[in-house]
């Protein structure tokens, strides 16, 4: 999908949002174009539903899995969320996919300690040019979606 389509299809589900705004940005990265793994655009419309808060949350750490136990140590609210996209931006040189492995199978982990239901809980991989600021450093943006009940 390219990125117009994805921007008319924010428009739609979610007309209220700002272009200019945070989550707006990083739903049009995530479901843009340039991922190594391609995303199921039907997670979309799961992620923005009615009365829903959103939040982002940047991490950087030495790995993948750093990246993880920092969200889970240091956001416990993540994991009262109703749905979670995330994102993890690989270092300059070739993608470790072991260590992509390794901090989604951390994730899992971790949240069967607390009851989940993320619909949708989706991820994907974006990879670092050598020319980006923090070429050596592993990042994970998570996107979350919070009721607002009543």
């Amino acid at each position: 999908m390219v990125a117009s389509e994805v921007n008319a299809l924010i428009k739609k589900l979610s007309p209220f949002m700002e272009e200019d705004s945070e989550i707006f940005r990083e739903l049009m990265t995530f479901f843009g174009q340039g991922s190594k793994i391609d995303v199921h655009h039907g997670d979309l419309s799961k992620f923005l539903g009615c009365k829903r808060l959103y939040r982002v949350i940047r991490l950087k750490g030495e790995s993948y899995k750093d990246c993880v136990y920092q969200l889970v140590d240091n956001y416990p609210e993540a994991m009262e969320a109703l749905g979670m996209l995330r994102y993890y931006k690989a270092p300059a040189g070739p993608v470790r996919w072991e260590d992509v492995e390794k901090a989604e199978i951390a994730m899992g982990q971790e949240l069967t300690m607390a009851a989940y239901g993320w619909m949708p809980d989706a991820w994907t991989l974006f990879e670092k040019g050598e020319d980006h600021a923090d070429a050596e450093q592993h990042e994970l943006v998570a996107i979350l979606a919070f009721d607002l009940g009543d």
